[in-house]
């Protein structure tokens, strides 16, 4: 019996939308903290034909809110979304995949793959914008 190896690949991973707003006007020397909340989505998605493979889905919102340490009402503001695309193996059946994909630690590995790809590019706008984010996570 020939079993399929049921671990998709990551064929993309493409920043949605990015927002940020920095209007502070100083050289940048002042020192701010960063506080970084994000929100990670996992889901499957069935092909309508047999010869398209399954998908699964993996959404990853980021947001960052600066507050100058000598001034905490000099704030900003910053937002990315990213999307994740992993295929399955076209031999792969939905109901196995289905059943793995319940479960918690599978979903984590999903994510735990995107989440590095998304952080990086998060942090380099925010680099862009005038902030050090070298402190914040890489990983989940």
């Amino acid at each position: 019996m020939e079993t399929v190896n049921l671990r998709p690949k990551l064929v993309s991973l493409r920043a949605t939308s990015f927002h940020g707003e920095n209007k502070d006007a100083t050289d940048g020397r002042k020192q701010w903290k960063l506080q970084l909340s994000e929100t990670i989505e996992v889901a499957l998605a069935s092909p309508a034909s047999t010869e398209a493979p399954m998908l699964a889905i993996v959404k990853i919102e980021l947001a960052a809110k600066a507050f100058q340490v000598d001034a905490p009402e000099q704030t900003a503001d910053f937002s990315g979304k990213y999307e994740a695309k992993f295929v399955y193996p076209v031999e792969a059946k939905a109901d196995e995949v289905a059943a793995r994909f319940g479960d918690e630690p599978y979903q984590y590995v999903l994510a735990a793959q995107a989440f590095p790809l998304a952080m990086t590019h998060f942090r380099r706008e925010l680099q862009a914008m005038g902030f050090d984010a070298r402190d914040l996570p890489l990983g989940i």
